[in-house]
């Protein structure tokens, strides 16, 4: 019988993305019924699916609590990839603290809650004169600011509710990402592909809501496994994920890795949908 296999998507946007829709195909070429269902829909669209794949789950962190619970039911109920240890890991970006004791190398990171005084003694302890605030659950760049040292209380107050109520990650501002943000795209721990996003003069944000320009990237090996080495760490190996960061002196420094719902970028480089479907089918088996 032929694998139901549902990408879930969002109710703001419940269509397959056109990335997505090269992977549909590709397991569609190998006999898998798919479609599409938002994840805030009826769960009736999910009934009886062999595989739920979370996909564009775009605005789950202002509903948090009640993505938690339908990630809960879907793992319950069917195979959901990411699994539902990896969402779990993936909804705070706490997680940097975690990859920083593997011996990963990233930006030196803080988990403050969303207050003058606590950011503030960030930046005295560090020294810092700009450092880069996000909300401690979020994602799209979404209250991704560059907090400067002499204004800090006036940014502060602008940050989104979203912030106050998770608390904020502070992170070290990396020079490096004016020439953009190395994104390197995994399926079952093995590199598929990567592009480069560059942000736009006079922006440091890459996400897709800043106008990023896209380019392919062929990262040397030696990049490349330092991102596999990387995944290698999580509680477990993920069908897919992206690892965002920039190289200094031959160094990754990651700055996210994404589990949960991340763009593929499979438009960039269709043979990676193929690569894709297989890696879907390998743990389905």
């Amino acid at each position: 019988m032929s694998p139901h296999i549902v990408l879930a998507t969002a109710a703001d946007d419940p269509a397959i993305t056109p990335s997505d829709r090269l992977y549909a195909e590709a397991l569609e070429r190998r006999g898998c019924r798919v479609t599409g269902a938002p994840w805030d829909g009826p769960r009736e669209a999910f009934a009886g699916a062999d595989a739920v794949v979370l996909r564009s789950t775009w605005g789950y962190y202002r509903a948090l609590d009640d993505f938690k619970a339908w990630t809960e039911a879907m793992a319950a109920s069917t195979r959901l990839f990411n699994s539902i240890d990896l969402v779990r890991w993936n909804l705070r970006k706490d997680y940097v603290e975690k990859l920083a004791a593997a011996g990963v190398r990233v930006p030196r990171s803080f988990v403050v809650p969303c207050e003058v005084s606590a950011i503030g003694r960030v930046f005295e302890e560090t020294g810092w004169l700009q450092a880069v605030v996000k909300p401690a659950s979020g994602a799209s760049g979404h209250s991704v600011e560059l907090l400067q040292r002499e204004t800090l209380a006036g940014q502060i107050a602008g940050l989104a509710e979203e912030a106050r109520q998770a608390g904020v990650v502070v992170q070290e501002f990396l020079p490096e990402i004016a020439e953009g943000e190395l994104s390197l795209v995994y399926f079952d721990g093995v590199f598929s592909h990567a592009i480069r996003k560059r942000p736009p003069p006079g922006e440091f944000r890459t996400n897709s809501r800043y106008k990023p320009t896209r380019t392919a990237e062929a990262p040397p090996p030696d990049v490349t496994h330092q991102g596999a080495a990387c995944l290698a760490t999580l509680p477990e190996m993920p069908l897919y994920a992206r690892v965002d960061g920039v190289v200094r002196d031959g160094v990754l420094i990651v700055i996210e890795v994404e589990v949960l719902e991340p763009a593929l970028a499979l438009d960039v480089d269709p043979p990676s949908a193929e690569r894709f479907a297989e890696a879907t089918l390998r743990r389905l088996a």
